[in-house]
């Protein structure tokens, strides 16, 4: 087997030069920075900027937290230039230092570079995101690689992603208490390309692992492919992470297995749950690369993934209408995809020839004999030219169907229920509360398996994932003739 190698340590140089610089001088950005000594301390997401405003600068006290700030350099104790888009540094506070009326001001600033943000473009990129030590993050469940670094790291393990012949590596590496994930470019393309395809890619992992690392990211830019050479660096915030431990496929029956038999406090039986393991194959890299693609292509699919991830956390009334919207959306995004067409009410041609008629003829006579207006005329054959649409449940369980995916008579009714949800109802008995509770997250986790149904077997994925419906019964008092790993 081909020993696969990275190159880190010229890249963790970089991030290190910004982070344990102290001191920078300003050249630009405002009258009362232009000059100015300021420091950077490294916080959640993001560097708290400061500085002091002395002698003749308190003439800027009264404006200073309104004003606009343009693009600005530093240089920083080393010598070494960064620039600081000037909309990405936010002064928040200004406080007295002294009896000399003397102020310290302080901020934020979420977006640092080493160089014009153009000499990007045409390189081989390479994005590092922390993340914190206690947060579960794993390829175990996936097929993945080794590979061996230029620092002294464990856990560097890497998933071979393609997406439309351009391939990257998603991998992990830990330096002491330190953990990384990040992901590798070897085709050279515009900074902005790197960064869509980077996040589809992320997007896929969290979707599925049910956890998304992300709140800030060191981009690299190199004319190397083995980052060997000059590096720039591009520093940001993103929006926080979203973790939730909803993984939809494990490799590991022990997890879901002995939970289910606790809750129904059963005794575990590990002579069947060790033959779910030939059962359970690792996550295979070209679905997980044929599923970033999609998110790639449509923005639909990337912020459904999202809105699923999110409503993961979300409070029970919340959690349910966000899975239905999500569900909606993915719904119509593959009917487009693969051309699905949903039937009719009735029969396109008795439709057209005999029943469509037949109401036209009725409103045009209630028309001239004065029965309706010209305006109700209007809106009625209007209404007349979409009355044989498919109904919401034809249209979205038409997939299902492409899929070979059969539904139940419980997933039909909470697929129903969407409508309500969506419509600000509540499909549940409200004057029960712990029933009302019940129910409510039953549909949820119907909706959010299904949801998985439809993703996975876009990608033709021909395999078992968690039941949640199942393994939550003890929450929902609805006990399932189901196993809690289903093939789906």
């Amino acid at each position: 087997m081909i020993e696969i190698k990275k190159n880190l340590a010229q890249s963790l140089d970089v991030v290190k030069e910004l982070l344990y610089s102290d001191t920078f001088v300003v050249n630009g950005g405002a009258d009362f920075l232009a000059g100015k000594k300021i420091k950077l301390e490294k916080e959640k997401n993001q560097f708290k900027i400061s500085f002091q405003l002395i002698g003749d600068d308190r003439k800027y006290y009264n404006d200073i937290l309104d004003a606009q700030i343009k693009d600005y350099k530093a240089k920083n104790e080393s010598g070494n230039i960064f620039h600081f888009p000037g909309r990405f540094t936010l002064l928040t506070s200004i406080k007295e230092l002294n009896d000399e009326w003397d102020f310290e001001v302080s901020g934020s600033v979420s977006q640092i570079i080493t160089t014009d943000l153009k000499n990007f473009d045409d390189k081989f990129h390479r994005v590092i995101i922390p993340v914190d030590v206690s947060q579960k993050l794993s390829f175990r469940d996936y097929q993945h690689w080794w590979y061996k670094a230029d620092i002294k790291a464990k856990n560097c393990h890497l998933i071979k992603i393609t997406i439309k012949d351009s391939n990257f590596d998603l991998y992990t590496f830990q330096i002491e208490d330190k953990v990384f994930w990040g992901i590798d470019s070897f085709q050279i393309c515009t900074f902005r390309i790197f960064q869509e395809i980077a996040f589809s890619i992320l997007n896929t992992f969290g979707f599925i692992e049910g956890d998304l690392h992300l709140n800030e990211a060191y981009y690299i830019a190199c004319d190397s492919d083995k980052f060997d050479e000059k590096l720039d660096l591009f520093y940001t915030s993103m929006r926080e992470s979203i973790l939730t431990g909803y993984s939809i496929i494990t490799s590991n029956p022990y997890s879901v297995l002995v939970p289910l038999a606790k809750n129904k406090g059963e005794k575990i039986n590990h002579d069947e749950i060790k033959k779910w393991y030939e059962k359970l194959p690792l996550f295979p890299a070209d679905l997980l690369s044929k599923l970033a693609e999609f998110f790639q292509e449509h923005d639909s699919l990337s912020r459904a993934a999202l809105i699923v991830l999110e409503a993961n956390k979300q409070p029970l009334e919340l959690k349910a209408a966000s899975y239905c919207v999500a569900y909606e959306a993915i719904c119509h995004t593959i009917k487009n995809e693969l051309g699905i067409r949903s039937p009719n009410v009735i029969e396109t041609k008795s439709w057209d020839d005999i029943i469509k008629p037949a109401f036209l003829e009725l409103i045009t006579t209630l028309n001239k004999e004065s029965k309706i207006d010209a305006n109700q005329f209007r809106i009625l054959s209007n209404k007349l030219n979409n009355l044989n649409q498919p109904t919401n449940r034809d249209a979205l369980t038409a997939p299902f169907k492409n899929f070979g995916y059969e539904l139940n008579s419980i997933e039909y009714g909470c697929i129903d229920d969407r409508n309500r949800f969506l419509h600000g109802k509540l499909p549940v008995n409200e004057r029960n509360e712990d029933e009302a509770f019940k129910e409510l997250y039953f549909i949820s986790m119907t909706i959010h398996k299904l949801i998985y149904v439809l993703m996975l077997k876009l990608i033709s994925y021909n395999g078992y994932i968690i039941n949640y419906p199942k393994l939550h019964e003890h929450m929902t008092g609805k006990v399932l003739n189901e196993n809690v790993l289903v093939k789906i």
